[in-house]
């Protein structure tokens, strides 16, 4: 039953991926309906991240206390009614509530099937599965992008959103007939201020775990800037050409290779640090080369660079490996939980950022615009690599 588990959980992730990353291909229908700018698209956008940040902690400590199978089932419904909500909106504030709804509820699957794997499956597999996790889950991202477009203009946005939260639902009765309950584990945080505080507490004294948690978010934003919100309008805004969902489907499709090859090397190899530091650094490389020559780039050059881009941020399967090996086994779900919500509340305030900063340079040509906003993120993707040197040596070892 683990691995049908597993296959469960692979799938609640998937669907987080694809409603955390719909709004990417949603800008054109969102904007004739409801006259968005592009501050207001991407405020609009970052609601999911902002809630899905705000509730790692919660549901890190969920998944160690009430179990795997709490989690999720709570989790999906509530996603569920988000989807249904954003389909049923008549206004921005409907689909602020709607995107909020989305991202508190699917904010578990990538927890949650963390902490399956770590209990249900050995440390000497540990990275390779959760590379084959993430693997899965990023189909989430690619159907978010061509698949998504493609079923909105044969359907409507509202349609599809109503089956997407048809399907969140589906789920979460699954989950709650197919996961096993779990008791309460002792040692694990419980849900309230005091524990909370001490179980944050014995994660961040654990050596490299800072060094971890800001190389993690600089070296994860970039896959969310693209393919979440900013990287069809790119396309559109900079080269004329009317392939972003493809080129954003690409960049979902580097980013699943990218996370199987960074497992499967660092389990190889026995160590998470020389991976971590080879992808960060080539990664800031990359976004270097996307800002300042990305718009003279012909078609052909863009797809490879996309898959790339997508490519070298699959270090993030590492990270989710040293956080649990650098912490004991009380606190995976929150020492994950912890990393993911530095990062996602770091991709909410620069999506946000990007969408002020074009429009403040709406004046300006497309190219130029883009480059000053993307300029952001290169400054994170920078950071991702210098913290990164920082991160110890973990060899595949579990803290005691």
């Amino acid at each position: 039953m683990r691995w049908i588990g597993w296959i469960l959980l692979s799938v609640c992730f998937v669907m987080a991926y694809l409603l955390r990353l719909s709004a990417g291909v949603l800008r054109e229908a969102l904007e004739g309906d409801f006259a968005l700018s592009a501050s207001t698209f991407g405020l609009m956008s970052s609601m999911a991240f902002y809630a899905y940040t705000f509730m790692q902690i919660p549901v890190g400590v969920l998944a160690d206390s009430r179990g795997v199978r709490f989690t999720v089932v709570w989790g999906m419904a509530i996603a569920g009614a988000g989807a249904l909500l954003f389909a049923a909106s008549t206004g921005v504030w409907g689909l602020y509530a709607g995107r909020v709804l989305i991202g508190a509820g699917v904010a578990g699957a990538f927890v949650c099937a963390m902490r399956f794997l770590a209990n249900n499956f050995s440390g000497d597999i540990f990275g390779t599965l959760s590379g084959a996790t993430s693997f899965i889950g990023n189909t989430g991202a690619i159907l978010a992008q061509a698949p998504l477009a493609f079923a909105v203009a044969l359907l409507t946005w509202r349609v599809t959103f109503s089956a997407l939260g048809g399907v969140c639902l589906l789920l979460a009765l699954l989950a709650f007939f197919i996961l096993p309950p779990e008791p309460y584990r002792a040692g694990a945080t419980s849900f309230s201020l005091s524990s909370l505080k001490k179980g944050i507490s014995s994660v961040y004294s654990r050596r490299g775990m800072i060094a971890l948690t800001i190389s993690y978010l600089g070296t994860s934003t970039g896959f969310f800037v693209i393919s979440g919100t900013w990287g069809v309008s790119w396309v559109s805004a900079v080269t004329s050409l009317d392939t972003g969902p493809f080129l954003a489907g690409l960049n979902a499709a580097g980013m699943m290779v990218g996370v199987v090859v960074a497992g499967r090397v660092s389990d190889r190899l026995r160590s998470r640090r020389k991976p971590l530091i080879f992808f960060a650094g080539l990664q800031a490389l990359s976004w270097g080369i996307f800002v300042f020559f990305g718009a003279f780039f012909p078609a052909a050059v863009l797809a490879p660079f996309f898959f790339f881009l997508g490519f070298f941020g699959g270090s993030l399967v590492i990270y989710w490996t040293v956080a649990k090996e650098l912490n004991t086994a009380g606190t995976t779900g929150l020492s994950i939980a912890l990393i993911n919500t530095a990062t996602f509340l770091s991709v909410a305030i620069l999506t946000s950022l990007i969408g002020f900063a074009l429009d403040w340079g709406s004046a300006l040509p497309p190219a130029i615009a883009y480059r000053n906003a993307f300029t952001l993120q290169l400054a994170m993707a920078a950071a991702g690599f210098f913290a990164s040197l920082f991160i110890p040596e973990s060899f595949g070892r579990r803290a005691e």
